[in-house]
């Protein structure tokens, strides 16, 4: 899950090796995690994942704010904390994972904002809808070949036709994105593992 506490200011961050253009990245769940939270009850906390994922990222390491993503998520492969929950969640009423196995987003991030908040703006399809949704990313960590990038956003189900369970499960989802991109040390495509030195 992200930790809202770390949020670094774009000086702090050494600077990244310049590009003439970008390069394309690759993204699994061995690149990091995608989690969701929601509220149950009206009291209690629940979080999610995204067990199985890939991504390209389009980046250009020496101006990150301008990138472009396509992410491609399992939904057969979603897990939530609460105890029988994730059958629920894969069901008809919920994701329905028989007719629609995955869910897709594609977005730009434009330029604007600075290394410690900026938005990727695109459209996320769920269900065989499509919505616009935006996220809001930060470059948190730069290590010797490898970069950090947190992210966050926050979806209405009702929007997607997820209408099962109201009111005992709020209609807020909120997504968050924590993955490491290699930059030097792997070959461009491959995806980096977290924690890369």
């Amino acid at each position: 899950m992200i930790r809202r506490q770390v949020l670094l200011a774009p000086f702090l961050l050494p600077a990244l090796p310049a590009r003439a253009q970008r390069a394309d990245y690759a993204l699994d769940q061995d690149s990091g995690q995608i989690g969701f939270t929601f509220r149950y009850l009206m009291l209690f906390t629940a979080m999610g994942r995204f067990e199985r994922f890939r991504a390209t990222l389009r980046l250009d390491p020496a101006h990150p704010m301008t990138m472009g993503v396509d992410c491609v998520l399992d939904m057969t492969a979603v897990t939530v904390s609460l105890q029988g929950a994730t059958e629920r969640l894969r069901s008809e009423a919920f994701f329905d994972v028989a007719h629609f196995p995955q869910a897709r987003f594609h977005g730009e991030a434009n330029g604007q904002g600075d290394a410690a908040s900026f938005p990727i703006t695109g459209e996320l399809t769920l269900r065989d809808v499509t919505r616009p949704f935006r996220m809001q990313a930060r470059l948190i960590e730069r290590r010797p070949g490898a970069v950090r990038f947190e992210a966050e956003g926050e979806i209405s189900r009702a929007a997607f036709g997820l209408l099962a369970d109201r009111p005992i499960v709020s209609d807020t989802i909120q997504l968050t994105v924590d993955v490491w991109i290699a930059l030097q040390d792997f070959p461009v495509g491959r995806a980096a593992p977290p924690g890369t030195p």
